[in-house]
């Protein structure tokens, strides 16, 4: 992870393969893959917009949506297959057509996954960072490195706050969290906001 003014955690999972809600199908053989534009072609009926259109699975969720790129385009789609193995009724298989990969990622993926982690998405670029350290988008070495960057003041920390996060033993993660889970936790006076919770939800 490379830290600049360009970072943030949106554009870090746009960077990462998806996890936690969704599963990529990228290194999956050809024959799982097919299992699932088999199951499509058998539910789409004349008038659904995806009749006649070839597609891939990029990558499943756990609640049966899929994720299909659309051959010969850059629109993506969002499919909830029903498994029926047979044509279905109107509106069903539902269907969300994005304009491009990026377009779902910032319209459908993001948006759910500051949902999951239950914080605001206008985090500051400080705040952000501490996220990707605790969800494990940043690792030790360089989160300790990118705290030794910091201008206090920038961050908004106490001279008090700033000196015990730099004497941290960040080979010691809990320990770490732990700091900054109280920091995070004061910083937005509710305790939902937790540290610790979010690495153990996306670190499984």
């Amino acid at each position: 992870m490379i830290f600049n003014g360009t970072f943030d955690i949106k554009s870090a999972l746009k960077n990462e393969p998806l996890f936690y809600i969704w599963e990529s199908c990228a290194n999956k053989s050809t024959d799982f893959r097919k299992n699932f534009t088999d199951e499509l072609e058998k539910e789409l009926y004349i008038d659904h917009p995806l009749y006649g259109l070839e597609v891939d699975i990029i990558a499943r969720h756990a609640s049966d949506d899929c994720l299909f790129k659309i051959t010969h385009s850059n629109q993506v789609c969002v499919v909830h297959l029903t498994w029926k193995q047979a044509t279905e009724i109107s509106p069903y298989p539902l269907t969300q057509i994005y304009e491009s990969l990026d377009d779902w990622y910032e319209t459908d993926y993001i948006p759910d996954f500051f949902d999951i982690l239950g914080v605001p998405s206008d985090l500051s670029f400080f705040e952000q960072n501490v996220i990707g350290y605790a969800i494990g988008l940043i690792g030790n070495k360089d989160f300790e490195n990118y705290l030794y960057t910091l201008e206090r003041t920038a961050c908004q920390l106490t001279e008090d706050e700033y000196l015990t996060f730099i004497a941290l033993d960040f080979n010691n993660k809990f320990e770490v969290l732990i700091a900054f889970n109280q920091w995070f936790r004061k910083k937005f006076n509710d305790a939902r906001y937790d540290l610790l919770e979010m690495n153990k939800r996306f670190n499984k």
